[in-house]
């Protein structure tokens, strides 16, 4: 083999392992796109998970609210403490 033989097959050998190295960070970028993207993702559901848990929290306060409400006019209407319209009987505290 001669010297020029060698130098073309080392320019051949280097013209493909650079290509090989372009695929390599073409589809390493891809992934890392990928991998952000579901990222991104994830990220958007835990917000959106978050947002509904805080307003689950509101209306189970408002709930517990209006239901405490109810025992106590119940409990007070049971005890004849008030009369139909709601307002508490003459003589009761």
């Amino acid at each position: 083999m001669t010297d020029e033989e060698l130098e073309r097959g080392l320019e051949l050998h280097e013209r493909r392992v650079s290509r090989i190295e372009e695929n390599l960070i073409e589809q390493q970028a891809e992934l890392l796109n990928r991998v952000d993207q579901r990222l991104d993702r994830v990220t958007l559901l835990i917000e959106q998970s978050e947002v509904k848990r805080a307003e689950n929290r509101k209306r189970m306060h408002l709930m517990q609210s209006a239901m405490t409400a109810l025992f106590k006019r119940l409990e007070a209407f049971i005890r004849g403490l008030e009369r139909h319209d709601g307002h508490q009987s003459p003589g009761t505290e």
